[in-house]
């Protein structure tokens, strides 16, 4: 994969990769980064298509559902922390939808049969939340 100049200070490590072969597509997000960044499988040195996800501080988990990816966050708004998923149509490559569920970041994403995804956050409140899927 190719790693632009200009990224390579910012961006020392992936945080995770998300698949869709049918596409033939590599998705991935760096640690510390609110975007997320799309590779063709079939020539991994071309530069990536970008996707930057507003009001996000950083991505800390995502998940492959159907033909979309469930992306995890942490932010914060009015000086309080948020926890914010974000649902990115794959194949439009924009956000479908926004949900906010969490008080905390994000900081685990399950899918149970690709019918719900169950959220985690983190220790400040300590909850799961279900959201169906689709």
């Amino acid at each position: 994969m190719k790693i632009e100049h200009h990224l390579r200070d910012v961006c020392s490590s992936f945080l995770g990769f998300q698949l869709f072969p049918e596409r033939d597509e590599v998705w991935a997000s760096y640690s510390g980064s609110s975007d997320l960044y799309v590779w063709n499988s079939k020539d991994l040195s071309s530069t990536p298509q970008k996707i930057n996800l507003q009001d996000c501080s950083e991505i800390t988990c995502m998940i492959r559902v159907k033909n979309q990816l469930w992306v995890g966050s942490s932010g914060r708004l009015q000086g309080k922390s948020k926890g914010k998923i974000y649902v990115v149509s794959a194949e439009r490559k924009s956000v479908d939808k926004e949900l906010v569920g969490h008080a905390d970041a994000v900081k685990a994403l399950c899918s149970a049969e690709d019918r719900y995804v169950l959220s985690g956050s983190g220790k400040e409140e300590g909850k799961i939340a279900i959201w169906k899927a689709g």
